[in-house]
C-alpha cells in the first residue's frame, strides 16, 4: 500500500483537502444506511481517479444500486451491496472495513480480493538459497548458487533517508556478483519515490518512468499538474550488471512503480507472472457507521502515457508458478531467473 503520509502531503500539495484526517465525516452526518451509501458513492465521485481509463458510469451504478438501500437494510446487505457497486472499478486498492462489532469480513476490490494466490512461498526460496541476511524490516538479501546474489526488497515504507545507507550496504555486499536476482513476489508497497530511489541504484542513464496526476476538482477529468519521477543513477555507486526482477499478480502498488522504473534500465528483465494493475496513490476515509474505506485517487501512466490499471505489467519471460510446485518445493521462475544469469 501506498503510505498514507505521503499520500496526505501530495494531498495538501495540490490543495485537495485542508486537513489530513482518517473520518473527514461531518459527526452531524445520521447514521443510517441510505447515508453510509451516499457518502462512500459522492466520496468516489469527487475522488477516484480512474473513472475515465476504465469506462465505469459511475451515476448510472448509483441509479442502479441506490434503490436496494432502504433504512431497513441490514448491514451485511449493506456491505453486499457496496462490494457489488465497488467491484465495477476493478481496483485491488479498494477495501472498505466494517467494524469489529458487526462480525462482518472485509471487502477487498480487485483481483486480488477474488482470488486466492498460493505460487510463491518464502520457504521454498530459502531452499534455493547459499545464504541470507535481513537488513532492518525491509530488506532481505543474500546468495545463490553461480555467484549470484538475491536481493527482497519487502516493501518502501520507511523514511526516504533510511535507503541511501541501506543499499550502499546491501549492495556493497553483492557488488561482486555475477548477476543479481530482484525480489518482488513479497513485496507490501510503500512510497514511490524510495521505490524509484532503488531503481536508480541500478541506473546507467536518465529515463522518464512514470507520471501520476491527483484528482483536484469534482469533475472526473479534474487533475492537478503531472508529477514526474525519472529512473537516472542515484547514491554513491550503481550495481549494472544483468538484473532479474521477479514479479507476480501480487505485485502491486509501489511495487508496480518499481517495475516501471526498472523497465528503464537496460540491463535488467522481469521474470514470473504479470503485476496486479493497481498503480494509484489511495486514501482512507470513513463512513458516518466507522466503517473505514479506501479510495485511489490518481491516474499513473508509464512513460509512453499508457495507464495499467486492472491490467497490471506483463513481464519478459512468462513463468508461472503452480501451487502443487509449490508445494513440492519448488519454483520455477526463480530457477529460470538463476538459468539467465547464470549464462
Amino acid at each position: 500500500m501506498k503510505t498514507f503520509v505521503n499520500i496526505c502531503l501530495l494531498i495538501v500539495a495540490t490543495f485537495i483537502f485542508s486537513a489530513c484526517e482518517k473520518s473527514f465525516i461531518d459527526p452531524q452526518t445520521p447514521n443510517t444506511p441510505e447515508t453510509n451509501f451516499d457518502a462512500l458513492w459522492q466520496e468516489y465521485d469527487r475522488l477516484y481517479g480512474q473513472f475515465e481509463v476504465k469506462q465505469v458510469d459511475w451515476n448510472a451504478l448509483y441509479k442502479q444500486y441506490r434503490p436496494r438501500v432502504n433504512a431497513g437494510t441490514t448491514d451485511r446487505e449493506l456491505l453486499t451491496v457496496m462490494g457489488e457497486m465497488l467491484d465495477h472499478l476493478n481496483d485491488n486498492h479498494i477495501y472498505v472495513r466494517p467494524t469489529l462489532d458487526t462480525g462482518l469480513p472485509y471487502y477487498n476490490g480487485g483481483l486480488l480480493g477474488r482470488q486466492k494466490f498460493e505460487d510463491f512461498s518464502t520457504k521454498v526460496v530459502d531452499k534455493y538459497l547459499l545464504e541470507k541476511k535481513k537488513y532492518g524490516n525491509d530488506i532481505e538479501y543474500g546468495w545463490l548458487p553461480g555467484n549470484i546474489g538475491y536481493l527482497s526488497l519487502l516493501g518502501f515504507s520507511n523514511d526516504f533517508n533510511y535507503y541511501p545507507e541501506a543499499m550502499d550496504i546491501v549492495l556493497g555486499e553483492l557488488k561482486e556478483a555475477k548477476g543479481l536476482v530482484i525480489e518482488l513476489r513479497n513485496n507490501g508497497g510503500g512510497e514511490d519515490r524510495v521505490a524509484q530511489y532503488i531503481v536508480n541504484r541500478f541506473a546507467t542513464s536518465k529515463h522518464l518512468s512514470f507520471t501520476s496526476r491527483l484528482r483536484n476538482g469534482p469533475d472526473h477529468n479534474d487533475f492537478a499538474p503531472q508529477i514526474r519521477f525519472y529512473t537516472e543513477p542515484a547514491g554513491s555507486f550503481q550495481y549494472t550488471r544483468p538484473i532479474v526482477v521477479l514479479t507476480r499478480r501480487q505485485t502491486y502498488s509501489s511495487g508496480e512503480t518499481f517495475v516501471l522504473g526498472m523497465k528503464q534500465v537496460p540491463h535488467a528483465m522481469m521474470v514470473g507472472d504479470s503485476t496486479g494493475g493497481a498503480f494509484s496513490d489511495a486514501i482512507r476515509r470513513e463512513l458516518p457507521n466507522g466503517w473505514l474505506y479506501r479510495v485511489p485517487v490518481a491516474d499513473v501512466r508509464d512513460a509512453e502515457g499508457k495507464n495499467h490499471e486492472g491490467v497490471g505489467l506483463a513481464p519478459t519471460l512468462l513463468v508461472q508458478n503452480k501451487k502443487e510446485e509449490i508445494e513440492a518445493g519448488r519454483d520455477r521462475a526463480l530457477e529460470k531467473a538463476i538459468e539467465i544469469l547464470s549464462r
